[in-house]
């Protein structure tokens, strides 16, 4: 970290009426580091209507001074420049990026159980996910973060990679995915301590009551 990077004029992302989702880790890094933008949500029966604008047809998009671009990761990792969380050393930035990258496995992973009509099927795939799959996700993640005996993903700085990691714990345990164990990540402590710290942070707690969101650790 460290660099610097011109400033745009105005952000907005655009995303589903939710706290969390792909869009959140975006939300919270401009937050964090005191980047304003319009944080443009609308409701699931508007998706045709705000499709038409999405340049490759999905959510999030952001636009930036009238130029509207797609893309999470590519997305994200901009936010992180600008809010001075994205590593500038390249070691450092490779080592968040696999992070990120890991995280997003959370979404490929229980992506399809969501869009699974037949209650049934979709619990079995669950039983899998929660037995199986996920452990074994987290405890590579978990492996990962304990090769370094830093305190966050990149040294003693949180980043963009931290974020990400506090999303999906948030999501994983959040208790609304029937079939998942809630308590699913307890038995990784640096993925659950690195969470921690970035619900704890003084502009994530502005950002989550000003917004009405309330995660695992607040209950």
């Amino acid at each position: 970290m460290g660099a610097t990077h011109a400033m745009p004029g105005k952000i907005k992302i655009t995303y589903f009426d939710m706290n969390g989702g792909r869009a959140q880790p975006m939300r919270l890094a401009l937050a964090m580091g005191d980047i304003p933008f319009e944080d443009d949500r609308f409701k699931f029966p508007q998706m045709a209507e705000y499709r038409e604008n999405a340049p490759m047809g999905a959510f999030p998009t952001m636009e930036v001074d009238g130029y509207i671009f797609c893309q999470t990761g590519a997305s994200l990792r901009y936010c992180g420049k600008l809010a001075n969380l994205y590593p500038t050393d390249a070691i450092l930035a490779l080592k968040c990026d696999m992070m990120i990258d890991a995280c997003f496995e959370f979404y490929e992973k229980i992506g399809p159980t969501l869009q699974e009509k037949d209650e049934a099927k979709k619990m079995e795939m669950r039983a899998v996910l929660n037995s199986e799959k996920l452990p074994q996700l987290l405890a590579n993640i978990e492996k990962c973060l304990n090769r370094d005996s830093s305190e966050y993903v990149c040294g003693d700085k949180p980043t963009i990679a931290d974020i990400m990691i506090y999303q999906q714990n948030n999501w994983i345990s959040c208790g609304m995915l029937d079939g998942i164990d809630k308590d699913i990540s307890a038995n990784y402590p640096k993925f659950r301590s690195i969470a921690q710290k970035i619900h704890n942070h003084p502009k994530v707690k502005e950002w989550n009551d000003k917004t009405g969101f309330k995660g695992v650790f607040d209950s």
